[in-house]
C-alpha cells in the first residue's frame, strides 16, 4: 500500500518510507477532522507540514490510496462533496482519544450549559462539544449518552439577538479600533436612533443579553460622555456600524470605582451564607442575624440591579449617588402599586 521511494533519497529504503506514509495518513485524518478540504488543499497542506517529497508526482492517485486505506483500517466515510470537497461523514472506528467517566460526566456539563444559547458563542461551543462527542470510541459515547446532565441551569430568554456578524466585528475590534454607531437607548423614544462613539474594550453576558463595554467618547447624553456604558449589542443598529481606522491606544482609560455599603435584614443574613456580589466584599454579621457588607462596583445600576433582588430585606447606606438611584426607583414602584 506504501509508495516506495529510492533508499537513496530517505536513507532507510522501503520500512523508512512505509514509515512515512503510515505518518502521511494519520496526519490526513487529523486535517479531515479538522475541517473538509479540496484534494489540492489536502496535498498542499502536507507539503507545507513535511516536504514537498510527501507525496510523490501523481500525488491525486497517492491521496486516493491514502483514503482506502483509512477507510480499510479505521471503516470510516471519507466522501467527496459537490464542492469538491472530502470530508469525514462518518468516523467509524476512528477513536483519536478517550476520556475518563469523571470526565464524561464534565463534558455532559458543558453540553448542558451551552444547550440554551446563553453566551453569543453557543453554537460554536455546542458544534465543538459536538465534535469531541463523535471522536470518542462508541462504548464510550453510550456511556456519556447514559450520563445526561446533572445540572439545571435557568436563564431568561431574550425576545431578539445580537446580530451575528455584527457581533463579530465587534469582537474583532475590541481594544484595537474606535467604532461609532447608531444606537436605540432607553433613554429615548423607540423610534429614535441615537449616534455613539466608544472606545470598545470586552464583551459580556448577563441576565440573558449581551453587552458591549465600551468607554463613550461621543454620545447624546452628557453624563454617559467619558464614562464607561454597557451597551445591548441586540440595541445597536447592525449596518451602521462604522470602524474608524485609527487604533486605540494600549491602556484603556480608568474606570471609576465607588465604595459601597449595603445592611442586610436577619431573613437573609442569618444564616450566614449570603451571596458576595461585588468586588473586595467584607461582611461583618451582627448578634440580631443581620449583616453589613461593604465592597466596590464600577457600576452603579447594575449595582442597583442586584440589591433591588434582595426586596424589603436590603437598605443601601453608601455611596450617597446610589442610595438617591434606590429611593428613586422605590418611589416609582410605589406609583405603580398606588
Amino acid at each position: 500500500m506504501a509508495e516506495q521511494e529510492p533508499s537513496s533519497r530517505r536513507g532507510g529504503g522501503i520500512r523508512r518510507s512505509s514509515h512515512l506514509t503510515f505518518q502521511r495518513r494519520l496526519w490526513l485524518v487529523r486535517r479531515l477532522v479538522r475541517s473538509p478540504a479540496t484534494a489540492q488543499e489536502l496535498i498542499d497542506d502536507a507539503r507545507r507540514v513535511f516536504d514537498q517529497d510527501i507525496y510523490p508526482d501523481n500525488a491525486t492517485v497517492a491521496l486516493n490510496h491514502d483514503f482506502a486505506a483509512i477507510r480499510a483500517l479505521f471503516g470510516c466515510a471519507i466522501k467527496r462533496t459537490r464542492n469538491g470537497r472530502y470530508t469525514l461523514a462518518d468516523y467509524g472506528d476512528l477513536a483519536l482519544f478517550d476520556l475518563a467517566d469523571a470526565e464524561l460526566d464534565t463534558l455532559s456539563f458543558l453540553v448542558a450549559l451551552f444547550a440554551d444559547a446563553i453566551t453569543p458563542n453557543a453554537q460554536a461551543v455546542q458544534d465543538l462539544l459536538d465534535r469531541i462527542v463523535a471522536l470518542l470510541p462508541a462504548d464510550r459515547r453510550a456511556v456519556f449518552e447514559r450520563a445526561g446532565p446533572h445540572v439545571g441551569f435557568e436563564t431568561p430568554a431574550a425576545t431578539t439577538t445580537p446580530d451575528p456578524k455584527l457581533l463579530e466585528r465587534i469582537r474583532r475590534n475590541l481594544g484595537r479600533h474606535y467604532l461609532r454607531f447608531r444606537y436605540r437607548s432607553t433613554h429615548s423614544p423607540a423610534q429614535v436612533e441615537e449616534e455613539h462613539r466608544v472606545a470598545p474594550y470586552h464583551l459580556l453576558v448577563r441576565d440573558g443579553h449581551t453587552y458591549l463595554d465600551a468607554f463613550c467618547l461621543n454620545g447624546p447624553h452628557a453624563e454617559i460622555i467619558n464614562r464607561y456604558v454597557n451597551y445591548r449589542v441586540d440595541r445597536i443598529v447592525a449596518d451602521s456600524l462604522i470602524v474608524e481606522p485609527a487604533r486605540m491606544p494600549p491602556a484603556p482609560p480608568p474606570r471609576r470605582v465607588w465604595q459601597i455599603r449595603y445592611w442586610l435584614a436577619p431573613p437573609v443574613a442569618q444564616q450566614r451564607d449570603i451571596a458576595l456580589w461585588f468586588t473586595g466584599s467584607t461582611v461583618v454579621f451582627f448578634a440580631d442575624g443581620s449583616a453589613e457588607i461593604t465592597a466596590e462596583t464600577a457600576d452603579l445600576w447594575q449595582a442597583r440591579q442586584i440589591l433591588f433582588r434582595y426586596r424589603e430585606h436590603c437598605r443601601v447606606l453608601d455611596p450617597p449617588e446610589l442610595v438617591t438611584m434606590m429611593r428613586a426607583s422605590v418611589q416609582k414602584m410605589q406609583e405603580h402599586y398606588q
